[in-house]
């Protein structure tokens, strides 16, 4: 079965590869520079679905039900390698790719020096380095960005490895040190900038998949670059950071805090959005328009929309179950408290306690009953406001919660300094479980 991919600058092969489509590779490639010998990818597609042969080689009226396919295109080795299935584009298309993806041939050239400079203070001088520069007059010693000119030219230049030969005794110096540069989880795209820089920019870039197609890796019909920018996508997701969208700045400042309090080992993975410097608005409609807006941009992070749990942010859970968003986007409410099951408010009918549970709770309640208490010794009461007609529930807001939110920046600051933590930080640790079991890929 086959297993390897090619990739080919005119009929040079430059690189290869074993058992699955390249994925960072094949987003230098998108679907319209897919070309395939369509005789030669059916047989091989029949085949790998393990289909009976369709043909009887020896009567051509068997062919009449597939008028694009030519009988003799069933010998397999009839039909050219080059011809067969994989993406192609020209030089300068690919070259125009890789710099929107910040691969140029200036970084390529950059990197490589410097991990020249790393060897050479580790390992001391090399001798390449005693080499005159070609063309130099009068005659200068070679430097780390020679070596990397020198040896990117050589690379192209010596095809295959058993044509060494046709190398100077200094490019092959030079490229022996550029197998310094290979080591270790190179991208090839970087590389590929590297090499493709003063090339034709009308020749052509091949990447050749026909191995893989025969090996069974996918169909001939499969969108493989799509899939693989999918599978990048997805691998962005799981790796970059979490981004948390919350209602307002004070959400986004003091909980990065906390979190670094009660989960030290999980914060570092969730990012939240500054406001400051955005000069964001806050609210809750805010957080439903941008997971919209971060969605319909191909924002590639994981992302939740943390809800105050109030009568507002059980709106907006209504309303975004009603968009469709992509499987690593979330929105959630914070959780329930249990000392908010009967809690101060003041309304029509005067003040009594009530359940402010989906209603009334927004950050302020989520750092104990402590930080709640006001200047006379009780809770800070809630103020029934604004009737929602969606869910039929009046939303409550509390009504000095600046003074309260001075309470939870001394509080955070006294934790931060070594007061230890007691039990009313519960509240964040279950701010905490809610942020990580939303940010699981559905």
């Amino acid at each position: 079965m086959g297993s390897t991919w090619h990739l080919f600058l005119e009929d040079l092969q430059i690189f290869e590869g074993k058992w699955d489509a390249p994925a960072r590779l094949m987003t230098v490639f998108q679907e319209e520079d897919k070309y395939m010998h369509w005789g030669w990818a059916a047989m091989v597609d029949r085949g790998n679905a393990g289909l009976p042969e369709p043909f009887d080689f020896g009567d051509p009226e068997t062919f009449r039900n597939y008028p694009d396919i030519d009988p003799e295109d069933y010998i397999f080795g009839s039909v050219d390698a080059d011809e067969r299935f994989g993406y192609k584009t020209t030089v300068a298309t690919a070259a125009a790719r890789l710099d929107l993806m910040g691969f140029t041939a200036e970084r390529c050239r950059r990197e490589m020096t410097e991990c020249f400079k790393d060897i050479t203070a580790w390992h001391g001088p090399d001798n390449v380095h005693e080499h005159d520069a070609p063309g130099s007059d009068p005659a200068r010693k070679i430097t780390d960005d020679d070596i990397a000119e020198i040896g990117l030219h050589a690379y192209l230049k010596r095809g295959p490895a058993y044509l060494e030969t046709k190398l100077t005794e200094l490019e092959k110096l030079c490229l022996d040190k550029l197998e310094h540069f290979f080591e270790g989880d190179l991208d090839h795209r970087l590389l590929i900038a590297g090499l493709l820089h003063r090339q034709d920019p009308r020749a052509t870039l091949r990447l050749d998949l026909s191995d893989l197609l025969s090996g069974g890796a996918f169909k001939s019909t499969d969108q493989i670059s799509m899939q693989a920018l999918q599978e990048l996508r997805e691998e962005t997701a799981s790796t970059s950071p979490i981004i948390v969208l919350t209602e307002g700045k004070f959400d986004s400042r003091v909980l990065p805090r906390a979190l670094k309090l009660v989960r030290p080992d999980i914060a570092g993975y969730f990012k939240f959005m500054d406001f400051d410097t955005a000069r964001a608005q806050g609210g809750t409609d805010k957080v439903v328009a941008n997971l919209k807006s971060f969605a319909a941009a191909g924002v590639m992070n994981r992302v939740i929309g943390l809800l105050d749990n109030d009568t507002a942010g059980r709106e907006a859970i209504k309303q975004i179950a009603g968009i469709t968003l992509p499987n690593h986007y979330g929105a959630c409410l914070l959780p329930d408290l249990e000392y908010a099951m009967s809690y101060p408010t003041i309304g029509p009918s005067g003040e009594v306690n009530d359940n402010i549970n989906g209603r009334a709770c927004s950050l302020e309640f989520y750092f104990g009953l402590n930080s709640l208490q006001g200047p006379k010794g009780v809770p800070v009461p809630v103020q029934w406001k604004a009737y929602k007609d969606s869910v039929q529930d009046y939303q409550g807001e509390l009504t000095n919660k600046q003074y309260v939110q001075t309470r939870i920046d001394a509080l955070l600051t006294a934790a931060e300094a070594g007061d230890p933590l007691d039990e009313s930080w519960e509240p964040i640790r279950l701010i905490a479980q809610t942020l990580i079991d939303n940010a699981r890929t559905r």
